[in-house]
């Protein structure tokens, strides 16, 4: 038998790294060109089961190997076992392998997604990039320009920003029906860009982030407002629209308790309140207070940022906790996320992951002091405070960073100030 998979440094921890981990364990277990081996596309284990991540590759090569799912499957265990980076790999039903990472392995991902969040939640089709099987991107199909009829894809991706990524004016629709199919169209667009093939660029809007994004909504209050679309928009915003209208899933009336499908002006339910009632609210808020943090740790002097290269032992200590592993946890399943969303044309699976995560951050950010002065009793050496500081500070970073990127991609802005 080989020795084990190859060694994968870059991107540590990430969706796209433990797809080649697998990948190449599940290659060199039964001798079938690489190149052949499909993505393993693995998805975080539910609580209370074993390893972190999991995923059914072994069973889908079985044809392949002519042998049976779990028989593969206990190969690639054993080559994923010698990994540095696995603390263990098990076989489960017929054939899923799930593996459990070191925590500095798990703990990776938090600087690779602080540092570029639309590159992290869009790295689904960069799964590709060692010519496997499934290297035709997660989309795999053009998008529709909103309203348009016009085909955006690589091959007309010279577009200026503002057309690539362009979306409808709501209050322009009519109805309220007809705004609910123009947002979700936009959405529909927006993601099968960027989880679709590439030469999708990152948005000049997501590139120059003003940091002193606010709440303020032209729309939101507007007098004079005629048609049902624009006087919902004037009740409940823009950005509550938007959700609400890509939330929704299938025919319900509803997306949640008091919270309609198809609000309206005179029934905007919870979508007109700035509560954690109303989704839109919730996401965005989160946003702000995971950059407000940051910004208020600068304000502070106690802004540490991640160093380059491998986490110190107390930025891994910290990033290891539970309400700070459950969060890291959430942060893996976005690029799955995105790329469900996209392949099923179902903007709801984005918007639904996007609230996951703000919750996951809530429950972190509730445990936890930002501040290196409310570390002192963990870490009673200053060198260590900072490191955990800085781990803390990376985790709002790569946290804001994926809300802000998949909000945007529902055409909703992410206010960074409180």
């Amino acid at each position: 038998m080989p020795d084990g998979p190859a060694v994968f440094e870059g991107d540590l921890g990430t969706p796209r790294w433990v797809d080649r981990l697998i990948r190449s364990a599940a290659a060199a277990a039964t001798g079938v060109d690489p190149k052949r081996v499909p993505w393993s596309t693995p998805r975080r284990v539910p609580a209370g089961r074993s390893g972190h991540y999991a995923s059914a590759l072994p069973i889908r090569l079985s044809g392949t190997a002519r042998e049976s799912g779990t028989a593969v499957a206990e190969r690639t265990a054993v080559l994923l076992r010698a990994s540095p980076h696995v603390v263990d790999a098990a076989v489960e039903g017929v054939g899923f392998v799930n593996i459990t990472l070191t925590p500095a392995a798990r703990a990776a991902l938090v600087p690779a997604a602080a540092a570029d969040g639309f590159g992290y939640l869009t790295a689904t089709t960069a799964w590709a990039d060692s010519g496997s099987a499934g290297s035709t991107g997660s989309a795999g199909n053009t998008a529709s320009a909103a309203n348009t009829g016009t085909p955006v894809s690589a091959a007309n991706a010279a577009e200026t920003d503002s057309d690539l990524w362009r979306c409808s004016p709501l209050e322009e629709a009519g109805s309220a029906a007809r705004a609910a199919e123009w947002a979700r169209e936009d959405a529909r667009t927006r993601v099968n860009l960027a989880a679709g093939p590439p030469g999708a660029r990152e948005p000049a809007a997501l590139r120059a982030a003003d940091p002193g994004t606010g709440w303020r909504d032209p729309l939101y209050g507007a007098a004079g407002a005629v048609t049902p679309a624009a006087r919902l928009l004037a009740v409940v915003g823009t950005a509550a629209a938007r959700v609400a209208f890509c939330r929704a899933d299938g025919g319900r009336e509803e997306s949640g308790p008091g919270l309609p499908a198809l609000p309206t002006a005179e029934a905007p339910g919870h979508w007109a309140s700035l509560t954690a009632a109303n989704p839109a609210f919730a996401l965005r808020y989160a946003h702000a207070h995971a950059s407000a943090s940051r910004q208020w740790a600068r304000d502070a002097g106690e802004f540490h940022p991640l160093p380059p290269g491998a986490l110190t032992a107390p930025a891994v200590a910290d990033l290891d906790g539970p309400t700070a592993a459950a969060l890291v946890g959430v942060l893996f399943d976005g690029p799955g996320a995105l790329a469900s969303a996209a392949r099923r044309g179902e903007p709801h699976i984005l918007v639904r992951y996007l609230e996951t995560l703000a919750s996951a951050y809530h429950d972190w950010r509730e445990t936890c002091g930002l501040g290196s002065g409310e570390l002192g009793d963990r870490y009673p050496a200053a060198a260590d405070r900072r490191e955990a500081t800085a781990a803390r500070l990376g985790l709002c970073a790569a946290t804001a960073g994926v809300l802000r990127t998949g909000l945007f991609l529902i055409g909703v802005s992410a206010p960074t100030r409180l």
